[in-house]
């Protein structure tokens, strides 16, 4: 059972969705994913609270981002991607889905969150993403980063992995 706060914060998902405010909606998307595994306080989400996230509460965000979207956002669109297109590398995913710079193949950066496309004309799987973004200064520049979370860092993209990993054990649940 959702509570009263994570029933708000859907509502609220649903009214951005619909009007395509898709940024704001990505925001919103990591509050909720926040409140679900009691991370307000740290403000991002480790793999431990990923491996610990509510299956329930994983479907209810996926199926609106699915809807309003039609198709080309969510959850289940990333994990098809990341399954069926690029042969479960995170990595590949990233590049797919218009996350990384093109630069040489081996070593891709990953754009500033706000160089990400908040429009259906962003690549298939784009987003949600600020969940993937969100991360402390100090840890963000251990990956390259300028301490903006993801920006311009190379990183380890094993939260990405730990995600994939949950909507999976949740589809069976």
């Amino acid at each position: 059972m959702l509570s009263a706060e994570l029933g708000t914060g859907l509502a609220e998902l649903d009214a951005l969705l619909q009007q395509e405010d898709w940024l704001t909606a990505d925001a919103v998307t990591l509050e909720i994913m926040l409140n679900g595994v009691q991370q307000q306080e740290e403000g991002w989400l480790d793999r431990r609270a990923i491996a610990q996230f509510p299956c329930e509460l994983l479907h209810q965000i996926d199926q609106r981002w699915l809807f309003y979207s039609g198709q080309r956002f969510g959850f289940s669109t990333q994990l098809k991607i990341y399954r069926e297109e690029v042969g479960r590398s995170a990595f590949e995913f990233s590049a797919q889905a218009g996350w990384t710079l093109p630069l040489w193949r081996p070593l891709r950066f990953y754009r500033f969150y706000n160089h990400l496309t908040f429009s259906l004309d962003a690549p298939r799987g784009h987003l949600p993403a600020l969940w993937f973004w969100e991360m402390p200064w100090q840890q963000s520049l251990l990956v390259g980063g300028w301490g903006t979370g993801r920006g311009a860092g190379f990183g380890d993209p094993g939260l990405f992995d730990a995600l994939m990993l949950r909507l999976e054990r949740c589809q069976h649940i």
